[in-house]
């Protein structure tokens, strides 16, 4: 290759845009790398429906307690962090905590304030066709409320059973999300959401579970609802595989010289004596030794002994 001088002109290599991928159909959404972590669809199943068996002890028991036909429906479940979460409440709101025996994180049932209020004029005896103007609570009125969220923690538990680190006990009630830090504003929390209807008037209602109490134990609740049987359909499917058994003579050792000059006619001295079982094999595996036979009209062998499995 000639010496590149001075007056060598240079090439300069063309310089391309990056290709724009056209999703007009929005079948690859964004990733968000600030959520790398997500639930897996069966844990998401498992989630949601404890968190309906909950929406339906809750509806029960307000209906009972409050005599205004009430009904939650789930509207989902999700993976977010406790920032996120807080940041999606009202500014004022009432959020009970329950606390977990041995554990510092506690979970979090929020409301409205002015649903809770409606609950309170109802408990008293009064009736209510709209929502009174939300304000934190007297203490009459907290002690009611209180008597409300035992049952309510009791259904949380009754719904996610051993998905729970045990059964939630009222702690306090706080009303600003921005200032109650009941843990890292980084940490992964399990949000479940409702629509509350109570007679015509609707709210909102969510359920916070602290992730690292919950997620090991939903792996341990999905291995376990893994059916007894299902060893049996692996073995069987197992057993059902196809698999190729070959009849094998002992092996010819020959140069690749005389395989080059094999023609038509050629005959082979095999060293394998006429007495000597054959080896069956799978795959290069030998399993056995058989003889050969006849069944009928077609070429069969009988199994002689088998190979006992070595470590």
């Amino acid at each position: 290759m000639p010496p590149i001088s001075e007056e060598t002109p240079m090439l300069e290599a063309p310089v391309l845009d990056p290709p724009v991928l056209d999703d007009s159909s929005g079948l690859y959404p964004a990733y968000d790398f600030r959520r790398p972590v997500q639930l897996d669809r069966e844990s998401t199943r498992q989630l949601e429906a404890a968190f309906e068996s909950f929406a339906r002890l809750w509806s029960a028991q307000l209906t009972a307690k409050i005599r205004v036909r009430a009904h939650l429906a789930l509207e989902g479940v999700e993976l977010v962090s406790y920032e996120e979460y807080a940041g999606s409440l009202p500014g004022t709101t009432a959020m009970v905590t329950g606390s977990f025996a041995d554990r510092e994180e506690p979970c979090v049932v929020q409301f409205g304030l002015d649903s809770a209020l409606l609950w309170v004029v109802q408990m008293m005896g009064g009736k209510s066709i709209s929502l009174p103007e939300a304000r934190t609570f007297t203490p009459i009125e907290l002690s009611l409320v209180k008597h409300l969220m035992d049952g309510t923690f009791e259904h949380l538990s009754a719904s996610l059973g051993p998905m729970l680190p045990g059964e939630p006990v009222f702690g306090a009630v706080h009303y600003n999300p921005q200032y109650l830090q009941v843990i890292s504003g980084a940490a992964a929390v399990i949000v479940a959401r409702y629509t509350m209807n109570l007679g015509d008037v609707q709210s909102t209602a969510t359920v916070m579970l602290p992730a690292s109490t919950v997620v090991d134990r939903l792996a341990e609740t999905g291995r376990g609802a893994v059916p007894g049987h299902a060893a049996g359909r692996t073995l069987d499917q197992v057993r059902a595989a196809p698999m190729d058994v070959t009849l094998r003579l002992a092996p010819l050792p020959i140069g690749a010289g005389e395989i080059l000059d094999l023609a038509p006619g050629d005959l082979l001295r095999l060293p394998h004596p006429e007495t000597k079982p054959f080896e069956l094999v799978v795959g290069t595996t030998p399993i056995a030794r058989a003889t050969t036979g006849a069944r009928g009209s077609r070429l069969a062998c009988t199994i002689t002994d088998i190979h006992e499995e070595t470590p």
